[in-house]
């Protein structure tokens, strides 16, 4: 079987990475689309490598270009990193006797591996992605206005499992959104910089409309992040020009329309939740039911610290502590600990816990290296590869977010894209 020419690796890897945040929160499924064809693109890309760089004799083209940026131990080590997080996850599982389902996030991790190898070995085109994640926004913002005006929903939650994922997944790729606008607007793109804003505003009223309260956690974060790549002498009138635009749009969301009062009302629920469970240990509301399940599984924690409780176990556990007065019974009623790092530990025990730390702090800290890179490209996407780690353990504060195919999922093509486009633009600066 003939190499296939590089070129069209190129277009397939592009063309399947815009298209993932295409579909991501737009139609049911999507996350599946853009990942499965990522997927068949990376081992495409494998077996084109596989002894077969070479030069063809019906075009001239080689049949895999070089990397635009040489192999570091960085690379090597986001690749050990996802296979570290399967394997301990496969091991806790078969520890336990546990059923398969619960391998199936994990599983996420090991297929993410040929995804970022293969993004990594070819030439992705920035602009397509751009226009991938406005579209998706469009269309997510489209998701969620049906979903409140017309199906009469309370909050939007798209096709995934709640409103929670739904608007926290909006909110990143309303960000990244953001800072595409922003670098456009340094590369005086103005046409570009306006379609991006625009999609910035439509993934910000998606967010607004599923009125996620974890969400507005990650916010002061990624405000940070943006500002410490962004905020340089030679182009600040720009950046903050447009920060200003999208600052007045989003507050005339928040308080004209029903889907941010919906916003400001949740966030004053919050506060009267965390009083009633502070004054009055009420477990039965929102917050303090997540108070309460974080307090069992800390208990029980510390009996099976290396890999954790089987899941069976842990429900006869709860019943020991409910029984003992320990904890409020409501919290049987939970499907999960609603913190992604407690139901780690729970599950998968320290070392679990200590490879998803490991994946995340990794991640983050090499792509926050370069927020000071001479060249704006550069920043702008270790920016955007940053906020991924930075916005979800916020968000895995008050839920588990990739306790589901569609956290899992958004998460990894994230990194797997952010990571192979910094790279790639990287490479073109030395």
């Amino acid at each position: 079987m003939s190499p296939i020419p590089a070129a069209r690796l190129s277009i397939w890897m592009s063309a399947s990475a815009a298209l993932f945040f295409l579909l991501a929160l737009s139609a049911p499924n999507g996350y599946s689309w853009g990942g499965g064809l990522l997927l068949l693109g990376g081992l495409a890309t494998a077996w084109s490598r596989r002894g077969r760089w070479h030069t063809s004799s019906t075009d001239g083209h080689r049949a895999m270009p070089r990397s635009c940026a040489p192999w570091t131990i960085q690379d090597r080590t986001l690749l050990l990193l996802l296979l570290a997080v399967f394997l301990i996850n496969a091991l806790a599982v078969v520890w336990h006797g546990d059923s398969g389902k619960y391998l199936d996030q994990g599983v996420r991790y090991l297929l993410a591996i040929p995804i970022l190898w293969g993004l990594r070995r070819v030439q992705l085109r920035l602009d397509w992605l751009w226009i991938g994640l406005v579209l998706g926004c469009l269309g997510t913002a489209a998701v969620a206005w049906w979903q409140v005006h017309i199906l009469a929903y309370d909050r939007a939650e798209g096709f995934v499992t709640s409103a929670i994922p739904f608007g926290d997944m909006a909110l990143m790729m309303t960000f990244w959104c953001v800072l595409g606008a922003a670098l456009s607007a340094i590369q005086r793109r103005r046409g570009w910089a306006a379609f991006l804003l625009i999609g910035a505003l439509a993934g910000a009223y998606a967010f607004i409309a599923a009125a996620t309260r974890g969400g507005l956690v990650a916010v002061p974060v990624l405000m940070v992040l943006a500002g410490w790549a962004l905020i340089r002498r030679e182009h600040a009138r720009q950046v903050l020009a447009g920060a200003a635009l999208l600052v007045v749009a989003i507050t005339l969301v928040v308080t004209l329309l029903p889907a941010g009062q919906v916003t400001e009302r949740r966030v004053d629920e919050a506060f009267s939740e965390w009083h009633a469970y502070s004054q009055h240990a009420d477990a039965t509301n929102n917050v303090g039911a997540r108070l309460e399940a974080w307090k069992a599984a800390l208990i029980s924690i510390p009996d099976r610290p290396l890999l954790g409780w089987e899941h069976a176990d842990y429900q006869a556990q709860l019943q020991t502590l409910i029984q003992a007065g320990q904890v409020d019974p409501f919290v049987e009623t939970l499907s999960n600990t609603h913190n992604q790092f407690i139901e780690i530990w729970l599950h998968q025990g320290t070392l679990g816990l200590m490879a998803f730390l490991a994946l995340l702090i990794a991640s983050f800290w090499y792509f926050a290296q370069r927020l000071r890179h001479a060249d704006a490209t550069v920043r702008i996407l270790a920016c955007c590869g940053a906020s991924l780690p930075a916005g979800f353990a916020a968000f895995g504060l008050t839920q588990v977010i990739l306790g589901r195919n569609n956290g899992v999922m958004f998460f990894l093509v994230s990194l797997a894209v952010w990571w192979a486009m910094m790279r790639q633009a990287e490479g073109k600066t030395d």
